[in-house]
């Protein structure tokens, strides 16, 4: 994997330049890129929540789906998920706590939404990831009732697949799904920690990983991207790393994450703070850390460079692939 650029900077105004908490990442048909934010876990976040839209240059272009100026009778988002565009640039947002799947279209209009909690066929507990293949059917990671629900995109139930367990087929909290260029459905199996691949209408496959650190190994895989040849890419959460494997299952690469501070939105942020510029000039942030704290977590959280909290992997039109960092308010971006 090739370092290209970061993306980002924290914002908690709610509007403007910049993520708070960003989740997920997903492309129109012009391949824009729209940050979905969740804001901050030890904040009241509700005024965070948003729709951040902007190119790869960092040209900054608008947000929405915020608590700021929506049209009346437009149901808040409350804890968004993920986001994802189907063939007519409608975009679809899972929503955890509402437990519905909002609808925008491209410019950020309001649609509608659908879905309600419960356990029966077609409702929620808990929705995440969400995945639309090449007809247009939409496939939701039910997370707590463990399971993944596929709909048609006005809503209406298909079909669903998966109980609670560590069997093939089955699922223990599950978060982060994609589908690859045959229309193939895979699953971030968190609390199993492995990936789980089935046929569109949710015939097990095959999986990948088993708990560890080592090569093609995991610990809580958040989500899973596959390129135009095929390889697979998994956000190892627990390991703070993104980990490259084949369709056999072979190891192939891994990546911990080579930030740097030169982007367009930090640039015109220190220009403003000079102070603040100077101040991390001369900062340490790549610490020499003791024996007990050599864990991934914490290099992570002290070494600015590296992942820290990748909730979501995108790859755009490109072949770019995008790493969204929950904890960093960034994405990092490769080819």
């Amino acid at each position: 994997m090739k370092f290209l650029k970061t993306i980002g900077i924290i914002s908690d105004q709610g509007v403007g330049i910049g993520f708070s908490g960003p989740i997920a990442t997903a492309f129109d048909s012009k391949n824009t890129a729209f940050v979905l934010n969740r804001g901050h876990e030890d904040q009241g976040s509700g005024n965070l929540f948003r729709v951040t839209v902007q190119t790869f240059e960092e040209k900054y272009l608008t947000e929405f789906a915020t608590w700021y100026g929506d049209k009346p009778g437009d149901k808040k988002l409350n804890t968004p998920s993920d986001l994802e565009f189907d063939s007519n640039d409608h975009l679809y947002i899972t929503d955890e706590v509402n437990n519905a799947v909002f609808i925008y279209d491209v410019e950020g209009s309001f649609i509608g939404q659908w879905g309600k909690y419960g356990n029966n066929e077609g409702e929620f507990s808990g929705p995440s990831g969400i995945a639309i293949d090449s007809k247009d059917s939409l496939y939701v990671v039910d997370q707590y009732n463990h399971r993944i629900q596929k709909f048609t995109k006005d809503g209406k139930y298909i079909t669903s697949w998966g109980q609670i367990g560590n069997k093939p087929g089955e699922f223990n909290m599950p978060w982060g799904i994609c589908v690859d260029a045959e229309d193939n459905i895979y699953v971030a199996d968190w609390r199993n920690d492995r990936i789980q691949k089935f046929t569109k209408d949710g015939k097990y496959i095959t999986s990948y990983g088993k708990t560890g650190s080592g090569k093609g190994e995991l610990v809580r895989p958040s989500d899973v991207a596959v390129d135009a040849k095929g390889m697979i890419y998994i956000s190892d959460w627990g390991n703070e790393r993104v980990v490259v494997i084949n369709q056999n299952g072979e190891y192939i690469s891994s990546e911990r994450g080579r930030s740097t501070l030169t982007t367009e939105w930090t640039n015109e942020f220190f220009e403003s703070n000079v102070d603040e510029r100077d101040t991390r000039a001369i900062a340490n942030l790549i610490p020499d850390l003791p024996h007990h704290l050599q864990t991934p977590y914490h290099m992570s959280s002290q070494s600015e460079p590296l992942f820290w909290g990748i909730t979501d992997l995108a790859i755009d039109q490109n072949g770019r692939l995008y790493v969204t960092e929950l904890r960093r308010h960034r994405c990092q971006v490769y080819e």
